[in-house]
């Protein structure tokens, strides 16, 4: 038995109308666009290591788009921060399923205990900074915000280069 009609154009039409909202999306985003390039970000690790340098700054490298907005445009930098830490939460996914498929399901689960903690970890300072930032500066709401957005997307790309790192040592 067939569905009536209309019903069969449904599902066309909701992946031509999801296909719309993404590329809208993805082209009103574009002016505060992070360009978080996880490539590069390997890269800068790679290099970084070779050099026995700390690989951190490889995080604001990342970020540098975001970091060189003007103050006068604090949306457009906590959008540009969120989508940056978008990207670095994607991956992290990457690598945590590379690691669960490469490596035992005792060490996946102990990667995936230390990325949780690392995460919870890194966050907390974010909401240490904040409430700081709100009881003792003159910093306005807006200022306090982009310094939330910079933290949590900090946050995010610091735990992608140890998890990066953990799924390099199982290979």
């Amino acid at each position: 038995m067939s569905p009536p009609k209309g019903e069969r154009k449904q599902p066309m039409r909701n992946g031509i109308l999801r296909a719309a909202c993404v590329i809208m999306a993805c082209s009103f985003g574009s002016g505060a666009s992070a360009d978080v390039d996880l490539i590069t970000t390997d890269a800068c690790l790679n290099e970084r290591l070779a050099q026995g340098e700390n690989p951190t700054v490889c995080v604001d490298q990342a970020h540098q788009r975001c970091l060189t907005m003007p103050g006068d445009m604090s949306a457009s930098a906590i959008l540009c921060f969120g989508q940056a830490r978008e990207a670095w939460n994607i991956g992290i996914a990457a690598n945590m399923e590379r690691i669960k498929e490469t490596a035992d399901e005792r060490l996946a689960t102990i990667a995936a205990v230390e990325l949780k903690y690392d995460m919870l970890g890194n966050l907390m300072q974010c909401d240490r900074m904040e409430e700081l930032a709100k009881a003792a500066s003159e910093a306005t709401g807006d200022q306090i915000a982009r310094q939330r957005a910079q933290c949590e997307a900090s946050a995010a790309g610091l735990v992608y280069l140890r998890v990066k790192l953990r799924s390099r040592s199982l290979q």
